[in-house]
């Protein structure tokens, strides 16, 4: 014979080892967080047919995408000015190089010489500004 007590233990430790559905997620793996986005219909369809052959539901696709694409950070007004200064002096390199086709290369090569050490330079000094900021 069984007692209240004994199916109400029973029942209790069943429900314990019997726990059905899809494992919990740790807090820091949940997708509490939505973002919006809206998209014009052309961008919304070029979407869905990248969808269908990566074969992936929508929000895996966009998420996937926003994650692990790199995005290129906007040009600076510094670097503006630096490419600014760089076009000037290709500019003026290859003024020198049409000069040195017209005349000898002696009389022109201190003067490619002084703009090639500026245009290195400024190359250098953007290569340390993107290690700086990479």
């Amino acid at each position: 014979m069984v007692t209240g007590k004994t199916m109400a233990t029973e029942a209790g430790a069943n429900s314990q080892r019997h726990r059905g559905g899809r494992p919990t997620l740790p807090k820091a793996r949940r997708r509490s967080k939505s973002v919006t986005v809206r998209f014009s219909k052309i961008d919304y369809e070029t979407l869905r047919v990248r969808c269908r052959r990566a074969n992936r539901r929508l929000s895996e696709y966009i998420r996937e995408s926003a994650l692990q694409s790199e995005v290129v950070m906007p040009h600076t007004t510094e670097n503006a000015s630096l490419y600014r200064e760089l076009a000037g002096m290709a500019n003026n390199l290859n003024q020198l190089a049409r000069l040195s086709h017209q005349t000898s290369l002696y009389h022109t090569s201190r003067r490619v010489d002084e703009a090639l050490e500026k245009v290195l330079a400024i190359i250098n000094e953007y290569r340390q500004e993107k290690e700086g900021n990479g």
